[in-house]
């Protein structure tokens, strides 16, 4: 059985260093859980900007003030991390983890 993950957007940058940087981690992530996450370029794309937009508020609470790229954001817990993260980090944010100031933790009930 397959674990579920929730939909996360990853919004990034086409020439953006810290976007470029996290592509192979992103990929790996998915090969390894076979998760998929939805990318949208945000610097010469207006649609994917105005999406980006619709999440400001949590993305950039997670970059300390505004939004910034790279920026993963949780659709279905309305979390967000910004920047480069390790896959730990991102894996979290799609299992739903709580994600506040751009560090996830795993829910108190999912505690043993």
């Amino acid at each position: 059985m397959s674990k579920k993950y929730g939909h996360v957007i990853e919004f990034y940058g086409e020439t953006c260093p810290h976007c470029m940087a996290m592509k192979p981690v992103v990929a790996d992530l998915e090969k390894e859980t076979g998760a998929k996450l939805e990318k949208l370029e945000v610097w010469n794309n207006e649609e994917n900007a105005r999406k980006m937009e619709e999440y400001a508020e949590i993305i950039g609470e997670a970059c300390g003030g505004l939004p910034g790229v790279p920026a993963f954001v949780n659709t279905d817990t309305k979390q967000a991390l910004c920047g480069a993260h390790d896959k730990k980090d991102i894996i979290a944010l799609l299992e739903g983890e709580d994600c506040k100031d751009n560090v996830c933790k795993p829910h108190s009930k999912n505690k043993r």
